[in-house]
């Protein structure tokens, strides 16, 4: 197992009284089982040495023989040596991160610039290399962020330098593990949790903000590896970007992703993906995701989805979701879904929502309550207006009838049937629209419009029969009423066809008016009628 350790990391106890510099690095090439390569034209190691180390790496002991002025470098077993440069083009910056009170190395610990926000991050060993070409005085202050640990701030001498940087937990991040990562945008990146940027993502809750950035793709642009906790005024991503928030505006040629929130202007290529909070203007030419609310405009060439609350306006081409509750208005191609509503829900299929208040405008509407009205093909409401109806008219003696929506405003679909001796059936089926506002305690007015294809066998031709009817409904119970009124009926058929049914039962009204359409193959009858019958539920 020892052997499996990298020969800079296995430790070591040694002492050396005034000893050469090469006999002694023969005997620790000895205990740490390495072959060290040098010139020693380059190094000095004729110089005594003292020292007395005990459980320390071998990497710690060469920092100190060497006092940071030689470069390590290991392959496999052997360990190569060479003298620091003595140009300033270049700085090294190194060393181990330790827990304060244990002496433990801490793994994957995040050591950055708070300026140029260049980072590296402590690997298994607790060791971090951190190398600036060209470095600035700015590039000298370091800070170390750990979950659970108190943030350190270092400034390094103006030369490379070896650093062993103690960190000490922070009993208030204590068993807060993962705090920043846990964000549900953020665990977008949970493959890549061994990388430097998923790590700093853990490491770095606090946002830092800049006024702008661009990027190519997440962490390849002027945040670096940093950018997942950043917080940016404006942002530009070329192809994607990952951001910590945005203030004003973000553009993306194919994506933006910001773990926090995001005001004003939002707009990409393929879709947004936001963790926090969402205000102003969101554009997604396939999709939009939410993971808090969104307030605003949302405008998506598919989907717009919002996992928490929707203030103001869902565009989709498709599917608009919002999880908890809208406040304005869904518009889709096909689909609305919101737990509740105060606004409108227009959609070309289906509208869902538990509670409405507002209206619902689709082919299918289906709600829990509503306090408005759904208008579509079909509309279901839990707590609103549903009857089973059992009638007669002059035309078909026995109907089925099925309203559904709310008084104001419900759906009629509707069978019929006449008993003959003949192999073949009369029978019907119809569709219709109505309202019934309440005049008395338990006296309500029907008004409604319905067209039902009237049949003999097969439907083979035209025979309609659209009728206006204004009658009366009495609640004789709770789930039982009578009805019943004049309609006024006005039918439509095809005279080419020659074996429609006998249009009356047991009562034959007067026809009171007749028209030919020979250009149409058409002619209509209006006639008086009546409607009466009982209802359940």
């Amino acid at each position: 197992m020892a052997q499996q350790v990298p020969v800079l990391e296995r430790t070591v106890t040694l002492t050396a009284q005034d000893e050469r510099l090469d006999s002694f690095l023969k005997r620790l090439s000895h205990e740490a089982g390495c072959v060290f390569s040098y010139s020693a034209s380059a190094l000095d190691v004729q110089r005594s040495v003292t020292y007395q180390f005990n459980n320390e790496t071998t990497r710690e002991i060469l920092e100190t023989v060497f006092e940071g002025q030689v470069r390590i470098k290991q392959k496999g077993v052997y360990v190569i040596l060479t003298p620091l440069p003595k140009s300033s083009r270049e700085v090294v910056i190194s060393g181990y991160v330790v827990d304060e009170a244990s002496g433990e190395k801490v793994e994957s610990a995040t050591v950055y610039n708070p300026v140029t926000l260049r980072s590296v991050t402590t690997d298994q060993y607790g060791y971090f290399e951190y190398v600036v070409k060209k470095p600035t005085p700015d590039d000298y202050k370091l800070v170390i962020k750990k979950v659970d640990y108190v943030d350190t701030v270092i400034v390094a001498q103006k030369q490379s330098s070896f650093q062993k940087i103690s960190i000490k937990i922070d009993k208030e991040k204590l068993n807060n593990v993962g705090e920043s990562i846990a964000r549900p945008a953020a665990k977008v990146w949970a493959w890549t949790k061994n990388s430097v940027a998923s790590i700093n993502l853990g490491n770095v809750r606090d946002t830092i903000h800049r006024t702008w950035q661009v990027s190519f793709v997440p962490f390849v642009g002027t945040n670096r590896k940093l950018s997942g906790s950043v917080t940016n005024d404006w942002s530009f991503n070329i192809l994607g970007g990952y951001s910590a928030g945005t203030n004003k505006a973000e553009f993306g040629g194919v994506f933006n992703i910001n773990t926090g929130n995001v005001k004003s202007f939002q707009a990409a290529g393929v879709f947004n993906l936001n963790g926090g909070e969402t205000k102003g203007v969101q554009l997604g030419g396939l999709f939009n995701l939410n993971i808090q609310s969104a307030s605003g405009v949302q405008a998506a060439g598919f989907t717009n989805l919002i996992m928490r609350y929707a203030h103001g306006a869902q565009l989709a081409g498709f599917l608009n979701l919002a999880a908890k509750h809208t406040e304005g208005a869904q518009v889709a191609g096909f689909a609305n879904i919101s737990r509740s509503i105060s606004g409108t829900q227009v959609a070309g299929f289906v509208n869902v929502a538990q509670h409405v208040k507002g209206s619902q405008i689709g082919f299918l509407n289906i709600a829990d309550s509503i306090r408005g009205v759904p208008v579509g093909f079909l509309s279901f409401v839990a707590k609103g207006y549903h009857t089973l109806e059992l009638g007669a008219d002059e035309v078909i003696p026995v109907n089925i009838s099925f309203r559904t929506g709310v008084r104001a405003f419900y759906n009629i679909i509707s069978v019929g049937m006449r008993p003959e001796k003949s192999d073949s059936v009369t029978w019907s089926f119809g569709y219709g629209v109505g309202t019934s506002p309440r005049i008395l305690k338990k006296l309500y007015l029907n008004i409604e419009a319905t067209a039902n294809q009237v049949n003999k066998g097969n439907v083979e031709a035209l025979n309609l029969v659209n009728r206006i009817y204004t009658g009366l409904d009495f609640q004789v119970a709770r789930k039982f009423a009578l009805y019943a009124g004049p309609t006024l009926s006005i039918r439509v058929y095809d005279t080419t066809f020659n074996r429609h049914p006998e249009l009356f039962t047991y009562y034959t009204p007067t026809i009171q008016s007749e028209k030919a359409y020979p250009q149409d193959d058409l002619a209509t009858q209006v006639w008086w009628g009546f409607r009466v019958g009982v209802r359940f539920f």
